[in-house]
This record gives structure tokens, C-alpha cells and sequence, in this order.
């Protein structure tokens, strides 16, 4: 990737690495979010900062002594914001809210002058439409509340206790307190959906009365075992949501050529159709819905409850961020016999539909 150039004189080159700390690799690594690469002036930055004047010329350091440096942990945007007003180059600002947390948390650990920022703060302010900076502010706090949530269900193992504070901290969210009941609940359905799916053919296969379905059932459990995902409930005590969707993705397995067309299913697609539909399930909590269902004056639980159908599969549109029904259905912190009485109106509203809708089809 072509280097941005903040000096075209510059004899330095910085290379940023932005983290995404809600995301883990196979290692509980970061996952890299993006990278940016500057062509700046060795001699500004150092004139600069205290910490880039050690970095940059003191030779006990091996950045001193060469031409591309990198900086990891750091938002590619705001480090082009501070090398732009560093070098008195052209600024960008057209940038979010959040933004600006990352622009006085890079100043603050490269030890800038943080006065350097009033011109630019103030000409931004001028710039951008307020409402629509809050807004994107709002939208960021929301996404990464959904992030977190969602990382805490499908990652940890055991039983959760309590929402990563760390991330929480690290995001700004860290006032907003979550029961751990909803995440475990929301994991208990994750792993309701991962036993159900790959118990699916061995219910068939105990049912079928053919002479192959023993040697079929044991090849199928057997390369579930070979995997480590069976037996599922000693399983999943051990291993996270995530880590048994992976090791999914390892299984194959083919009944013997002669057996019967009961037993030759589709048994790798079943498997990954499973592995699909537990990954895409949850998008975290969602902090509107959270909000909405806590107990208030009047009949707050009835409200939250007609926000939307029960389609699992079903997109809600009407919140700020767009996701799932089980979000809306996990954020629920109201009182659970309100919930338990919408669930069985619903339900029997579709009963009575669908023999309303069988009435009609006989006459």
C-alpha cells in the first residue's frame, strides 16, 4: 500500500496498526482492523513529542537507526490527524465523534502538545453537523456494546459472571452494567442450537430399521468424536461457542458406498447448515433494548414485547442498529411473567391461524 504523504520532503516512514479488541484469533490475538503508512519528517516528530525524541534519536533504540517505523495499537485516523498537524499540512475533518477519544488517547501516549489541537478541534466544530456527530457517536457506543456482548457469549467458557470490563473500559462503556443471566441464556440457546443440529441424523438413524444404520450411526459419531465435539454436553463444558463451530469445520464424513438410501444423507452439509446457523444466531445485547425492557412506570414489559414478532430469522428494523430478533429477545430486563404471557398469546395466535388457514383450504 501507497504511503500517505504528510511531508514531501520526509525522510521517515510510520506504519500504523489499528486493533480490533472485540475480535480474537486462534491465539486470543488482536485481530488487525486496518493499517495506515505515512511519509513524515524524522526531524518534526521528534521536535515534536518527548516520546518520539527518545524514539527517533537516541541510539539505544533500533527505531533510531532506521528508515520505517511501526506503531501498533493506535486509530489510523487520528495519527494521520496529529502527523497532518504536526507537519502544518493539510488537515482532515471529516471524521465521527468517537474520533475524538482516540485523537486525546494518541496525544496522550506519544506525550504531544495537546494544545496543537484547539485549531483543529474549533475548525471542526465549525465543519460538522453536530447532530449528526452525536449520532454517529451513538451509533459506535451501541455497535460496540453489540460487539462485546456478543464476543462474552460465543468466547468465554463456563459459566459468564460478568461482562469483560476491561472492554467495556476500553470502548467508553464501561457505566453500563449488564446481568450476566442474559449472556448465559443466550449461550444456552447457542449450544440448544449445536446438539439439536448434529443430534438431527442420529435420531433418524435410531429410528431406521435398515441393516446398515449401526455401522452408518457409529461412523457419524465417530468422526464427531475425532473432532472433539461429542460427547456435546462434556464438550461444551470445557470448550467456548466459537472454538466447537471451528472445530466443525474439520468434519467429513461419506456412509459406506452400499448403504441404504436412508442412511446416505447429506451428513457434511447438515453439519455445516448447523455450524452457519449458531455463528449467525446472535449479535450481541443491544443497549436500546436493554433500556426499553427495564422496569418503568406503566405497562413498559407489553411495549417491549409488541416490538416484534417471533421469527428467529427476522431483521429489526425499527432500533438504531439493525439485528436480529434473539438480540431483542435476550435484551429483555423486565419482568419474565410478562414475557411468558406474550409468548403463549403469540403462540396461540398462530395456532389459531393455521387451523384457521387449514379450515379454509378443505372447503
Amino acid at each position: 500500500m501507497a504511503a500517505i504523504v504528510i511531508a514531501e520532503s520526509g525522510d521517515l516512514t510510520i506504519e500504523v496498526v489499528e486493533f480490533d479488541h472485540n475480535i480474537r484469533g486462534a491465539n486470543k490475538e488482536s485481530i488487525i482492523l486496518k493499517t495506515g503508512t505515512f511519509q513524515v519528517s524524522r526531524t518534526i516528530l521528534a521536535e515534536s513529542s518527548e516520546y518520539f525524541t527518545r524514539l527517533l534519536r537516541n541510539k539505544n533504540f533500533k527505531e533510531a537507526n532506521e528508515d520505517i517505523v511501526e506503531l501498533q495499537d493506535d486509530s489510523v485516523t487520528s495519527m494521520q490527524i496529529w502527523f497532518q498537524i504536526l507537519h502544518r499540512a493539510k488537515v482532515t475533518y471529516d471524521v465521527g465523534l468517537f474520533e475524538l477519544w482516540n485523537l486525546a488517547a494518541a496525544g496522550k501516549k506519544y506525550c504531544m502538545d495537546m494544545t496543537e489541537l484547539s485549531p483543529w478541534f474549533a475548525t471542526c466544530y465549525e465543519r460538522q453537523d453536530i447532530d449528526r456527530w452525536y449520532h454517529d457517536y451513538l451509533q459506535e457506543e451501541l455497535r460496540s456494546f453489540l460487539r462485546i456482548t456478543k464476543f462474552c457469549a460465543y468466547q468465554d467458557v463456563g459459566h459468564i459472571e460478568k461482562v469483560n470490563y476491561d472492554m467495556l473500559v476500553l470502548r467508553g462503556l464501561a457505566d453500563h452494567f449488564i446481568h450476566a443471566e442474559q449472556l448465559n441464556a443466550a449461550r444456552g440457546r447457542l449450544r440448544t442450537i449445536v446438539s439439536r443440529g448434529l443430534y438431527i441424523p442420529a435420531k433418524s438413524l435410531l429410528k431406521a430399521s435398515c441393516t446398515c444404520k449401526e455401522k452408518t450411526l457409529f461412523g457419524y459419531m465417530k468422526r464427531l468424536t475425532d473432532i472433539d465435539v461429542w460427547p456435546f454436553e462434556e464438550v461444551a463444558q470445557k470448550s467456548s461457542i466459537t472454538t466447537i463451530t471451528n472445530r466443525l469445520v474439520k468434519f467429513s464424513y461419506e456412509p459406506h458406498p452400499t448403504a441404504c438410501g436412508g442412511c446416505q444423507k447429506e451428513y457434511n452439509k447438515i453439519v455445516d447448515d448447523t455450524r452457519a446457523k449458531t455463528n449467525e444466531y446472535f449479535d450481541g445485547l443491544y443497549l436500546d433494548c436493554l433500556d426499553d425492557s427495564k422496569p418503568k412506570t406503566g405497562d413498559s414489559d407489553s411495549d417491549y414485547w409488541n416490538h416484534n414478532d417471533l421469527d428467529e430469522d427476522a431483521i429489526i428494523y425499527g432500533c438504531r442498529v439493525e439485528h436480529r430478533q434473539p438480540t431483542w429477545y435476550f435484551s429483555f430486563m423486565g419482568r419474565r411473567e410478562a414475557r411468558d404471557e406474550f409468548l403463549r398469546k403469540k403462540r396461540s395466535a398462530r395456532k389459531r391461524d393455521r387451523q384457521e388457514y387449514e379450515g379454509s383450504s378443505d372447503e
